[in-house]
């Protein structure tokens, strides 16, 4: 079942336009990763899901309600189901304590009834004890902490968070990484805005590339191994991205038109492409060696640079270049340096093809 479905959502303001024509259903429980650059419309995508800004057009389903044609005491019982973190979240005045029973209080709920709830909250987020301080005096990352805690107490059925571990110290966001876990048990559908891909494929069973509009929608590994355009591609960082022609070949392949290399893929696409090969899923050697893979090429060492455990090799190919990655161990038993000629194959399989 979809919690939460954007139709045609678009926004301007002062004639910019921030978000255009875009489409989200997002089920139960599941946990999105919004994910764009800075100025993407990231920010108001949120605020307009938690029913704090209006969308100039577009449709609103919320649990099957068409929220912007409901009635304005239906809106308030929406918005009490959602809860939102900003970035730089509000602090009231008074206590921890007093911040976190702020929705409760407004709500009617005796907050003397949820002292110890509430101390268990702050408990999970490494808060316990603060109960009486005084919250303008927290840092930073303690702030962020509270302000998830009086989300949550709330028992909100879609969290939404905007970029909720942005400059935070490792301790702070390991505490909120794990609360976000901790959410999929009981159904809490999230959805968080963030700028670190890696958080957003550690978190998230979805991601959504955002850039005015989406571009793609799907599971981490679809999005970062199979980016649908260039765009994507770019932002994700894919490596190996070459532009051909795409026809069809036998058996089902398609071969693309480098104009100095013939590269067959698996993927039917034809026409002007991408086409674009993890470093991961290419193998390299001194030789050349009988082997399946249909895509095998004599090139030579352009550039080395380390990065970790890690040695990255980039290898000039008729004028292509093909980044590949290797464990200190074998570079040194291969003894490469800059000049040094090679082989490099990889499967037809391995290459993602796209517009």
């Amino acid at each position: 079942m979809n919690i939460l479905e954007l139709n045609g959502i678009s926004k301007k303001y002062d004639q910019e336009e921030i978000l255009r024509n875009v489409n989200l259903k997002i089920k139960k429980g599941t946990n999105l990763g919004l994910i764009g650059p800075t100025g993407c419309g990231k920010t108001t995508l949120l605020r307009i899901i938690d029913l704090l800004e209006t969308p100039d057009s577009g449709k609103i389903v919320f649990n099957d309600i068409d929220v912007l044609n409901s009635s304005k005491k239906e809106k308030i019982q929406i918005r009490r189901k959602i809860g939102m973190v900003f970035q730089k979240p509000v602090v009231f005045r008074g206590t921890v304590m007093e911040n976190v029973a702020y929705g409760p209080d407004i709500r009617g709920r005796d907050k003397n009834e949820l002292k110890g709830k509430i101390s268990e909250k702050l408990e999970s987020l490494g808060l316990g004890g603060y109960e009486d301080r005084d919250a303008s005096s927290l840092s930073g990352g303690e702030t962020q902490r509270m302000a998830l805690a009086r989300v949550l107490i709330n028992e909100p059925e879609l969290l939404v968070l905007d970029e909720p571990t942005a400059n935070l110290d490792p301790l702070s966001t390991e505490k909120i990484e794990s609360i976000i876990l901790e959410l999929k048990k009981n159904e809490t559908t999230v959805i968080m805005a963030t700028h670190d891909l890696i958080q957003g494929q550690r978190l998230c069973d979805e991601i959504a590339i955002l850039n005015h509009k989406i571009f793609q929608i799907g599971s981490p590994e679809d999005v970062f191994s199979k980016p649908k355009n260039r765009f994507v591609a770019d932002f994700v960082g894919v490596k190996n991205i070459i532009q051909g022609h795409a026809e069809a070949a036998s058996e089902g392949l398609s071969a693309i038109n480098t104009s100095s290399l013939i590269i067959y893929s698996s993927e039917s696409l034809k026409g002007p492409v991408h086409a674009s090969i993890r470093p991961e899923d290419i193998t390299i050697s001194l030789n050349k060696v009988e082997t399946s893979a249909l895509n095998e090429f004599k090139g030579e060492v352009s550039e080395i640079s380390k990065q970790g455990a890690l040695v990255n090799v980039k290898i000039n190919v008729s004028g292509e270049i093909f980044m590949v990655y290797m464990t200190r161990k074998s570079f040194l038993d291969m003894e490469l340096t800059i000049g040094s000629p090679l082989w490099i194959q990889f499967k037809a399989s391995a290459v993602h093809v796209f517009k």
